[in-house]
């Protein structure tokens, strides 16, 4: 079993797939509408096989209530870098943790997404 789609709860959707593809530099992998006045909108990153949908609709997941999604990454530094200068608020410098490097950032509703280094491959 794997995690396909991680839902990510946003006021706009529009503004949040300018960040998510201008400044995070994901793929819109789909946008269509499901419903009068709801759309499914997915942003995904190149290969990868999980993807956050930006909903609207959960009146139990208002924006901002999400937190703690991991972004394994090769570079916690340059990752970091590579947000910061565009403009994503990035808590920082990285850190190193009992369980690896990592920083933590934020889309513009104050869900919160960690950057963490890549784990080894359990044997």
């Amino acid at each position: 079993m794997d995690v396909a789609v991680v839902s990510v709860p946003v006021r706009d959707q529009d503004a949040a797939v300018r960040f998510w593809t201008g400044q995070v530099g994901l793929q819109v992998l789909a946008d269509a509408e499901f419903a009068p006045g709801m759309r499914w909108v997915q942003v995904g990153a190149p290969g990868s096989g999980t993807s956050l949908s930006l909903v609207t609709w959960f009146e139990q997941m208002p924006p901002g209530s999400l937190q703690g999604v991991v972004f394994e990454v090769d570079d916690v530094d340059a990752a970091f870098a590579q947000l910061s200068a565009a403009g994503v608020p990035v808590e920082g410098p990285p850190s190193d943790e009992a369980w690896g490097r990592q920083a933590v950032f934020r889309d513009p509703d104050g869900n919160g997404f960690v950057l963490s280094g890549r784990s080894p491959v359990p044997a």
